[in-house]
């Protein structure tokens, strides 16, 4: 069993915990103003993006989506995949270990792993989530909304299309096989600018400009175009890069519809756009 270090990003005691995550469903402006507690299945959810970050802009821009997650819940096993910051092992790699978090545990979907790694270049190596974070700030969340569902956490490094294009595939083929209906969360983020991050490319109007400029990336995201974002974009101040790839691969399977529930800058929360990380969070079903 893996147990979660919070590392800062969100508050390690779990009364604490449970009432940051409680006050940001009740929050009218930037979340739905109460707590999911009915399942709706008024959508039949296919995948989302949500960010990872510290939870004063991780909730703000997932609040929402989470929500819908929750009532429409449709799936057995929810598949997160997020980036490798830290760039060790290969490109592809997941964990079979439950997890556990302060909130309580999240069992892994130990079959689901075991044939994904037996159908494709991935394999089980826990080095590079012991360093990481982009899939362990968001899970959590889900434990809190979710009791019983299994997870699978997988984290990518590096991926071309054509291998996104097929690991796509192998995990739709995979659920079909298994007879599991799978929800896919990718965690990525869009532009790091300021000296934190070594990218300075605007002076003035830092969060209009940063915003513009990735309204036009996730405009390419919606329309599928996984080929700009290989080209276009950087991992190292566009660290989504190689998550929007694969998602953009999987919806392609589907016949999909996308509703974008946030896009708001760290600037916008805290006032400073010295260091300015931007966030967003999209959804996709039928």
């Amino acid at each position: 069993m893996i147990f979660i270090n919070s590392r800062g990003f969100y508050p390690n005691d779990r009364s604490d915990l449970l009432s940051l995550i409680e006050y940001s469903f009740l929050n009218k402006k930037y979340g739905p103003g109460y707590i999911p507690k009915e399942i709706k299945k008024e959508k039949d959810i296919i995948s989302g993006i949500v960010p990872h970050s510290n939870y004063n802009y991780l909730l703000p821009n997932s609040i929402n989506l989470y929500k819908d997650i929750y009532e429409n819940f449709n799936f057995d096993t929810l598949v997160i995949i997020g980036p490798n910051h830290s760039n060790l092992g290969i490109s592809l790699s997941l964990l079979l270990d439950d997890w556990y978090t302060s909130i309580g545990t999240l069992k892994t979907d130990i079959l689901f792993g075991r044939k994904l790694i037996n159908s494709f270049d991935i394999y089980e190596d826990p080095l590079p989530f012991k360093y990481e974070h982009s899939v362990q700030v968001n899970l959590p969340i889900i434990r809190y909304l979710f009791n019983d569902i299994k997870i699978l956490t997988i984290l990518v490094k590096k991926i071309d299309i054509d291998k996104a294009q097929q690991f796509a595939k192998v995990l739709k083929e995979i659920s079909e096989e298994l007879g599991r209906k799978i929800f896919v969360l990718f965690t990525g983020n869009l532009l790091h600018h300021g000296p934190e991050y070594s990218y300075i490319k605007y002076e003035k109007n830092i969060t209009e400009n940063i915003k513009d400029e990735d309204n036009y990336y996730i405009n390419k995201i919606i329309n599928l175009d996984s080929n700009f974002i290989y080209k276009n974009t950087n991992s190292l101040v566009f660290c989504g890069k190689y998550p929007f790839i694969i998602f953009i691969e999987y919806n392609k399977l589907f016949d999909r519809k996308f509703d974008l529930y946030s896009h708001i800058s760290s600037s916008e929360i805290n006032g400073s756009e010295i260091n300015v990380v931007d966030y967003f969070s999209l959804l996709s079903y039928k």
